[in-house]
């Protein structure tokens, strides 16, 4: 695990394979992230991170989540970071052309939280601050399904030539894997700004 993730003042970012509609782009699931292996050009696979830190002690936002023992589990939430599903983005080659490119794994996911949440820091009219408490409390509460795509499905396992690494299965509720899961904005960002800060 990430020493840097799992940081109780960081929010931890876990990987999903989104499915949505190719005619309305709709939702329909996420899966855990796990890309398995494609030799020769990539030998081994890919996956959301996530675990129990053996540094860190369980932050007091985690407390009664179950399958979160004594020490701080991540990730905290989770977002599209397929290859195959990820995001699109506009750079410039250093002049006028614009190039699109993918951008995958938990290095876009992580990204996307941060313009969530801006969106709800703009929504607040206010800096939210530390937001990890608010996403628990939502997490922990009836408003969990609307405001979250609970991803329940995949492993983190991951494998490589000649290994295997077994990592974590998703599961409803909070899992090491996918988290909470993926935001719904329109409801979540109304959210974050009631509760973050209160």
């Amino acid at each position: 695990m990430n020493l840097l993730a799992s940081d109780p003042l960081a929010l931890a970012t876990g990987g999903t394979s989104l499915q949505a509609s190719h005619t309305t782009g709709s939702y329909i699931r996420e899966t855990a992230w796990n890309s398995p292996p494609h030799p020769p050009a990539r030998p081994g696979s890919s996956a959301s991170g996530g675990g129990f830190s053996k540094v860190f002690r369980r932050p007091a936002y985690q407390d009664g989540v179950p399958g979160i023992g004594a020490f701080r589990g991540v990730p905290d939430v989770a977002a599209d970071a397929a290859a195959n599903t990820g995001m699109t983005l506009a750079t410039t080659d250093g002049g006028e052309n614009y190039v699109l490119v993918s951008a995958n794994g938990t290095s876009a996911a992580a990204p996307f939280w941060a313009a969530v949440i801006a969106l709800a820091d703009q929504y607040a009219g206010r800096h939210l601050g530390f937001v990890n408490p608010a996403i628990y409390r939502i997490g922990r509460s009836s408003l969990y399904h609307r405001a979250f795509h609970e991803v329940t499905t995949g492993t983190n396992t991951v494998v490589f030539p000649g290994q295997s690494f077994t990592g974590y299965r998703a599961r409803p509720g909070w899992n090491p894997v996918t988290a909470w899961g993926s935001p719904n904005a329109e409801e979540l960002v109304p959210l974050l700004a009631r509760y973050a800060g209160s």
